[in-house]
């Protein structure tokens, strides 16, 4: 009986195989996508219609080659991170199909030729200020002074971890106090 390719790797690990692959040993991304095509499928079966299916598989697969390019052992396990690209990749593809189609070209005037009316008359821009006043007054009201620090940071663009060290909270704490902020917003 002779031992196949796959079969020489069966006994080792995801994280083993993938350190393999950053290592040099490319050949072994067949065995990553042969493990992981079940969970591809599945992941398409379940989120697409079957005219999205072809083009979820090749998403998904792409996803899973980057997932081993990304790959970081310290954070989760390969398995964890691997399903969590494959799936985002999959609603990827299912979230693009629902959009509204692109604008043909031929439909679009060229920017050159724009031409932009200023309706900026001294009545909207002091109406427009009471507007913003009123928005931020409300949104002071319904946010803690945590949730409301932690938005003013992540709106002046920094990110998460700079945000935690900025405040002396964890990346958790800051990722679950804009979720909060989304909530009490969305409703507004």
């Amino acid at each position: 009986m002779e031992i196949t390719f796959v079969e020489n790797y069966e006994k080792m690990s995801d994280n083993e195989i993938v350190q393999q692959i950053k290592d040099g040993n490319y050949e072994l991304i067949k065995v990553i996508i042969e493990r992981y095509y079940p969970t591809v499928l599945f992941n398409v079966k379940k989120y697409c219609p079957e005219n999205l299916r072809e083009d979820a598989v090749q998403e998904a697969t792409l996803a899973l080659y980057t997932a081993v390019k990304d790959f970081d052992a310290q954070k989760s396990s390969f398995s964890t991170f691997a399903s969590l690209c494959i799936s985002r990749s999959v609603l990827g593809v299912l979230k693009k199909s629902r959009r509204k189609k692109d604008i043909p070209d031929e439909l679009v005037d060229s920017l050159d030729n724009l031409e932009i009316a200023d309706n900026n008359t001294p009545e909207k821009i002091f109406f427009d200020k009471e507007d913003y006043k009123s928005l931020a007054n409300t949104i002071k009201l319904e946010l803690s002074a945590l949730e409301y620090r932690v938005l003013q940071l992540f709106l002046s663009g920094i990110s998460y971890s700079a945000i935690a060290d900025t405040l002396g909270i964890t990346e958790k704490a800051v990722d679950n106090s804009l979720a909060r902020v989304r909530k009490k917003l969305k409703c507004k």
